[in-house]
């Protein structure tokens, strides 16, 4: 069992984004918490309201609302009612028994997965404590429901004796730690965790942290002979080392082996594209009035937006690099919807408070590509969308409220 959890501020989107579903034939709502009418007969605007009036308790707060998945090993067989009772369990642990919540049973993956929906205002009126819940209650509270009600265990590798890549810093310079040893010790880690299918995918994992592999020339020996090389970045894609033979690297990560691995995709990649579209709808569902909100909003759930170099002269296709999955894939790979020409008609067509389209022009992937000319960026390597958005201003992500929820992947 996997089990996630998002406080949010937007009570409507949140209860839209379940009804939605159901509404789809992707859902359904299979058991309710601390709600006076059954579940059956209880309205969309019954359940609003109940919300509704438990955050009108607390005019302090803005995160008022929360949403957790529980995600299951497609060998689990679970009928509604054990996925209520482990839904009852789960808000236990979390020490929320007592508030209002539903509980939607969604099929549109290949796993069995529930999503859960409540209110953190108490109906004294104070907020429920969301600091590190992941850490202090949720883990714990996993790993309790695994063995009460005989599932099987979260599958997600656990290395010991190698560093995993949430542990490993980027490339800094001057950081004291020799650059060639922090790149090679990285591209092991990549090449053993992350899944991808094209040298632009892994290329735009390295790029998360200031690596790039190149394959010279168009007449150079080195790509005569499919060879690679790799060069330590900035973070503005300006190369700090000497390029370094993928053969002279102790993981000897060299196109022959790379290539071996393109063709032999993950046994999970399906699901992983699965949550990773997921993420993507939630992130667009919360209708962001920017594309630096949406990017921010995908950087906080662990997904990196790239921008590979352009080619020909034209921008290419953006690249998530989903670091929870540890999975690279194009948007065009993900589905039409998700490409760079879909996110950028997302916001044209009109999308909330866009700066800038009183003028006429709406920023886009492309213009923030282009854009690039003339910057400090290099735009001859693959570049991090969030770095260049929030360049020269802060992060919009430190603001949020009680939001460490558990360990991220380090920036």
């Amino acid at each position: 069992m996997v089990s996630r959890i998002a406080p949010t501020a937007r009570l409507s989107d949140l209860l839209a984004y379940n009804e939605k579903k159901v509404a789809q034939h992707k859902a359904k709502l299979i058991h309710v918490g601390n709600f006076l009418q059954d579940k059956d007969k209880l309205s969309y605007d019954e359940k609003l309201h109940r919300f509704q009036h438990l955050n009108e308790l607390n005019s302090r707060s803005t995160i008022k609302m929360f949403h957790a998945t529980l995600n299951f090993d497609p060998a689990d067989h679970l009928p509604d009612e054990k996925l209520a009772a482990i839904a009852d369990r789960y808000m236990e642990g979390l020490q929320m028994q007592q508030q209002p919540y539903l509980v939607y049973r969604h099929d549109d993956a290949a796993h069995p997965h529930v999503h859960i929906v409540t209110s953190l205002i108490r109906p004294d009126g104070t907020r429920i404590n969301t600091h590190y819940m992941a850490i202090r209650l949720s883990e714990p509270t996993r790993k309790a429901i695994e063995t009460e009600f005989g599932l099987l265990p979260n599958k997600r590798p656990r290395q010991v004796k190698q560093p995993n890549i949430e542990e490993l810093q980027k490339i800094v310079p001057g950081s004291g730690i020799p650059v060639t040893q922090s790149m090679d010790q990285i591209i092991g880690i990549i090449n053993r965790d992350y899944t991808f299918s094209s040298l632009q995918e892994y290329n735009a994992i390295l790029r998360c942290c200031n690596v790039t592999v190149e394959t010279g020339g168009h007449w150079s020996k080195t790509r005569q002979h499919h060879g690679l090389y790799y060069v330590a970045l900035d973070e503005q894609g300006n190369k700090i080392s000497p390029p370094v033979m993928a053969s002279q690297l102790a993981s000897r990560p060299t196109y022959a082996r790379l290539e071996k691995k393109f063709q032999q995709p993950s046994a999970q990649l399906s699901d992983n594209l699965t949550s990773i579209r997921q993420r993507i709808d939630w992130a667009l569902f919360q209708q962001p009035d920017t594309l630096r909100e949406l990017v921010i909003g995908l950087r906080g759930d662990d997904i990196e937006v790239i921008i590979p170099p352009r080619k020909g002269g034209n921008p290419q296709d953006h690249i998530y690099v989903d670091h929870e999955t540890k999975t690279a894939v194009a948007g065009q790979a993900l589905g039409k919807v998700y490409t760079s020409e879909a996110i950028n008609r997302t916001f044209s067509q009109g999308r909330g408070r866009v700066p800038g389209r009183a003028h006429g022009k709406v920023p886009t992937l492309a213009d923030n590509q282009v854009g690039l000319e003339g910057t400090e960026f290099n735009t001859r390597v693959p570049q991090v969308l969030s770095a260049i958005l929030s360049h020269g201003g802060r992060d919009s992500g430190d603001q949020q409220q009680d939001q460490h929820l558990g360990h991220r992947y380090k920036r």
